[in-house]
């Protein structure tokens, strides 16, 4: 039985207004993403891992854990270890986005709406997770590997029923005995024992087998118990598709985890310190699914193979279709909007707030400018109306170095602006340049306001510059001169309000490109 240490929280501001921590599958609730947390320590034996990143001591309190949640929010998973591996508590932690950006309401509204659009948006690394569907064709290893560890073990357990009771048939086959020892035989032994020289012993008035008759053999029917089954072998397949899942993740992780070690990132929770456990995790999968295909029945099984039969046979089975079930959960691909059945990490909030932006003037150019024809691609809407070719694209890069003619380019430091519009036509090349900023203060939006500027100076295609460059933001009030069409029409930059009401609009700089 697992024993629950009590233990409480608070945030760093609040010096005695301690919270009790419930295991779950109740929630806490009360984390705010970029706020700082302690945990008291129940016990001195005791780890506390969130998101399978073990957390430090606070500097000044050592008999408490330190957490910062930093850009994201959802639902984190925090387990409290024994250092012995004999006890381990699970935790609900509920992260709201922070104040000085949305509501969470709002947040949530933006990504039910990339959901419904296209679930490979919000799919990401960040700790924290948001429920997701059944079924789809895309792929993403960090959503691979959460469908591995929530369902791997119960697959194994599945697996051990088997391995306690397998499905057994009786399997016929032709065998060749000495003639006292034949106990069945059948048509076909009949046939040979005509031609045998034994039939001498069947002739009347023979009272005595011929010498040359003693030594002779029958072809006869014999039944046998196998676990080589239908069943079995389509189970076996099943193994060895768990086995080679594990390993290419195991593999295409680690390269994942290397490039983030390469480049860490600020604004990103960094793969390092939680890769640890999950690689042993997947270490130790794979050694479990080797183990088991050295043991009856799957070693005694000729082939693997799914067939018909054996997926009827799976069927009527409890135990095997258990087992059955939960490996296919495991290793099925797709992400796609719908039934509450499993949660999978997300990107920053930050990150969702850039691809809703995406979205939604994408959604407004289809909506308001349709003689353009606009289409979706992954990362890139694209549009066309009669000699001029439009393409609002999702964070492009700009080296920083002269790619070629015609090519984006940055004549300071590479810069990847968060979108970009651009319209060319046979002798022309315009594009504005849009920069997604998740907040709402004043204080804050000015400062942001510093990006708009270094992309307006530093970016070019071939030798253009910026028709403009304007800060996205979800709502307005802050600095409402910067909100002005004309202020922006002057200066090329300034501040666009995209909300999640009806009544957004398109920046006049955007139109202005598509219509000139």
């Amino acid at each position: 039985m697992t024993f629950a240490p009590e233990t409480r929280w608070r945030s760093n501001d609040a010096f005695n207004d301690w919270r009790v921590l419930h295991p779950a599958p109740a929630e806490n609730l009360g984390f705010t993403e970029k706020g700082c947390y302690l945990f008291q320590k129940p016990f001195a034996d005791f780890s506390l891992y969130v998101d399978d990143e073990p957390l430090a001591d606070h500097p000044s309190e050592p008999s408490c854990w330190m957490w910062e949640p930093r850009f994201f929010a959802g639902e984190v998973t925090a387990e409290m270890v024994r250092a012995d591996g004999t006890n381990s508590v699970l935790f609900l932690l509920d992260v709201s986005p922070d104040a000085k950006k949305l509501g969470r309401e709002v947040f949530t509204q933006m990504v039910n709406e990339l959901w419904q659009e296209d679930p490979r948006l919000v799919i990401g690394s960040e700790p924290a997770t948001t429920p997701s569907g059944e079924l789809g064709n895309q792929e993403n290893p960090w959503a691979a590997f959460a469908r591995l560890r929530r369902y791997g073990p119960d697959t194994l357990r599945a697996l051990a029923s088997i391995r306690a009771s397998p499905r057994r048939e009786l399997r016929m086959r032709r065998d060749s005995v000495p003639l006292h020892h034949a106990r069945r035989v059948d048509r076909q032994t009949a046939a040979a024992l005509v031609r045998s020289p034994a039939i001498a012993f069947f002739v009347a008035g023979v009272d005595e087998l011929p010498a040359f008759a003693q030594n002779s053999r029958l072809d006869v029917p014999r039944v046998e118990e196998t676990v080589d089954s239908a069943a079995n072998r389509t189970i076996l397949a099943l193994v060895l598709a768990l086995l080679r899942r594990t390993r290419a993740l195991n593999e295409g992780l680690q390269g994942l985890v290397d490039k983030d070690s390469e480049s860490p990132s600020e604004t990103r929770t960094s793969l390092a310190a939680r890769w640890q456990r999950r690689k042993q995790f997947l270490d130790s999968l794979a050694a479990q699914l080797k183990i088991l295909l050295r043991l009856s029945p799957f070693a005694d099984v000729q082939r693997a193979e799914i067939t018909a039969a054996g997926l009827t046979a799976i069927a009527s089975d409890p135990i095997y279709s258990r087992a059955w079930s939960r490996g296919w959960r495991a290793l099925r691909h797709g992400i796609e909007p719908g039934t509450n059945t499993e949660k999978l990490w997300v990107s920053p909030s930050w990150e969702i707030y850039e691809r809703w932006c995406f979205l939604r003037l994408g959604k407004l150019l289809a909506a308001g400018m349709p003689a353009w024809g606009w289409h979706r691609l992954p990362k890139r809407w694209v549009g066309s109306c009669h000699d001029r070719r439009a393409e609002l694209l999702l964070q492009p890069t700009f080296p920083s170095y002269d790619s070629g003619a015609g090519k984006m380019r940055s004549i300071s430091r590479q810069r990847v602006p968060d979108l970009v519009l651009k319209v060319e036509r046979a002798d022309d090349l315009r594009f504005v340049v849009l920069d997604a900023k998740y907040r709402t203060s004043r204080e804050n939006v000015l400062e942001a306001m510093e990006s708009a500027h270094i992309y307006q100076d530093s970016l070019r295609i071939g030798t253009r510059r910026p028709e403009g460059s304007l800060l996205i933001i979800p709502s307005g009030g802050g600095a409402p001169w910067l909100e002005d069409p004309k202020f922006q029409k002057e200066h090329r930059v300034g501040i666009h309000v995209l909300s999640l009401g009806i009544g957004s609009i398109l920046p006049s700089l955007v139109t202005g490109v598509l219509g000139d």
